[in-house]
């Protein structure tokens, strides 16, 4: 497939058959079970009423999925003009596993940035594992999402699907941002790191007096989870801890650095301005 790039299509999806064939590409991921699945007629609602529903294709085939959907960043009982912070509310992303290294979720993304750009909509926002450094690499790295929020349980303790188990980071893609416009210089210099792995296990962190951050994270949480639960569960409480602490003192991830087969977020101090302008 070593032209499959150029061939790659995207595209909206609006028709029933299109969405029947979304429908089908998302048991691949999450299983033959309707309560985890986004269902056809939530699809057509979605693409016919400003939400986005796209498909990419390779010879005719879909081989990505993502869906998204218009929201507002609103609190429930506290009244604001929901129109002056429309974002977009990124739901689920499916690649099929013989394409996931061929850039296609991050096309999918950059094909979702334009359609916000494109109706003026500032913010592109979703969650994910913030344990997965590959999800965290394209996500904060490639894409320029920041990290300003952490969800402790998200989807409650009892999620009947374990892929909807743990923690999220909020991901907020603030798409006209200079942040994300512009991705050339990015350099840490000296950055401390504030959490201490020994032998693949973290022993502790602490903050530093300065105005950027590293914290290490697992190279590969979901091999752990499944060779050593318990050290899977240290992580997940020390990252928690970390990440708490990190911004509660007034920093937010806004990127993730590669060093050989280390992986680390960055964290800077949040100057205000990823906010609604």
């Amino acid at each position: 497939m070593p032209e499959m790039e150029a061939d790659l299509i995207i595209r909206t999806l609006h028709s029933p058959a299109e969405m029947r064939a979304a429908v089908e590409l998302q048991k691949i991921y999450w299983g033959d079970d309707m309560s985890d699945i986004v269902p056809l007629h939530m699809l057509l609602s979605m693409a016919h009423y400003g939400g986005q529903v796209l498909g990419a294709f390779v010879d005719d085939r879909m081989v990505g999925l993502l869906i998204g959907f218009l929201g507002a960043k609103i609190q429930p009982g506290e009244p604001s003009n929901a129109a002056s912070s429309l974002l977009l509310m990124s739901k689920r992303m499916v690649v099929l596993p013989e394409y996931r290294n061929y850039k296609i979720g991050e096309r999918l993304k950059l094909a979702q940035r334009d359609y916000a750009i494109e109706h003026g909509i500032q913010l592109v926002t979703w969650t994910f594992d913030p344990l997965l450094s590959r999800n965290a690499y394209l996500n904060l790295h490639k894409l320029g999402a920041v990290g300003q929020a952490y969800q402790v349980d998200f989807f409650g303790q009892d999620a009947a699907n374990p892929t909807l188990s743990g923690d999220r980071l909020v991901a907020n893609w603030w798409v006209i941002h200079p942040h994300t416009q512009d991705r050339s210089s990015r350099a840490y210099g000296n950055a401390p790191v504030i959490n201490e792995v020994k032998g693949g296990t973290p022993v502790g962190f602490e903050l530093h007096p300065a105005n950027i951050q590293l914290l290490e994270l697992p190279s590969d949480f979901q091999t752990l989870e499944h060779t050593d639960p318990a050290a899977a569960g240290v992580w997940r409480s020390h990252m928690r801890e970390a990440f708490q602490m990190l911004l509660s003192a007034g920093y937010i991830a806004t990127d993730v650095l590669r060093q050989g087969e280390q992986s680390f977020y960055v964290f800077t101090k949040d100057d205000g301005s990823f906010t609604f302008r």
